[in-house]
């Protein structure tokens, strides 16, 4: 088995031994090292080479998405996990533009985190669903879009009907077609993107300007 390494970069030193504690439980897991400061990260991480590092990015006097960009230049081959305290939105999404992988909450319990530091050492978007609210709230009218995918106009209309929050049921009475139909839309909208998730569907609408944010 393949273990993940991971650097966990967190200035809170309950906090931090909590997230070393929980991780070093799983066989497929091993934390490298521990950072308490923004000084000694870049080499750390340098050195190490972690194959995922979890940084707390919304405390200013510690940790920060200024840092977030220098370890994508340092790092380039950690995926990074964001785990913070108060899901901020100029904060999550800058991140998420400078390259957070993944975001979660400290509040998480032990599984999300597991499955976090899991789907991210993988490549994959993970999002708790809180942080998924706060990406959703701000999410504007839905508009036509020209995007360079093969995505169908009504592919486009159900991904933002699903930013805003719309079950299948919703849509389908919205659009006047089926449930079964509006969910082989959705298969068909996770194949055509290369995404696994609604998670990753969110973040992916976000990023082609299919969603767009106030």
């Amino acid at each position: 088995m393949n273990q993940i390494s991971v650097l966990i970069a967190e200035a809170n030193l309950l906090i931090r031994k909590g997230l070393v504690m929980l991780l070093a439980e799983q066989e497929d897991i091993q934390v490298l090292g521990e950072v308490n400061a923004a000084s000694d990260l870049l080499e750390i991480a340098q050195d190490l080479k972690p194959d995922v590092i979890t940084i707390d990015c919304n405390g200013p006097e510690h940790f920060c998405v200024q840092d977030v960009i220098s370890l994508r230049q340092t790092a380039p081959g950690s995926k990074i996990l964001a785990i913070t305290k108060d899901p901020e939105r100029p904060v999550v999404m800058e991140a998420l533009k400078y390259g957070v992988c993944s975001y979660i909450l400290k509040e998480c319990g032990e599984q999300e985190l597991i499955n976090a530091v899991r789907a991210t050492a993988r490549g994959e978007k993970f999002m708790c669903s809180k942080v998924l609210e706060v990406i959703l709230s701000e999410a504007a009218t839905p508009e036509p879009v020209a995007v360079a995918t093969n995505l169908s106009p009504r592919e486009i209309e159900i991904i933002q009907l699903i930013a805003a929050g719309k079950s299948s049921i919703e849509i389908a009475d919205k659009l006047f077609l089926s449930p079964h139909t509006i969910n082989s839309h959705r298969k068909n909208i996770l194949r055509k993107l290369n995404i696994k998730s609604p998670a990753e569907l969110i973040v992916k609408a976000l990023d082609l300007g299919i969603v767009k944010l106030h």
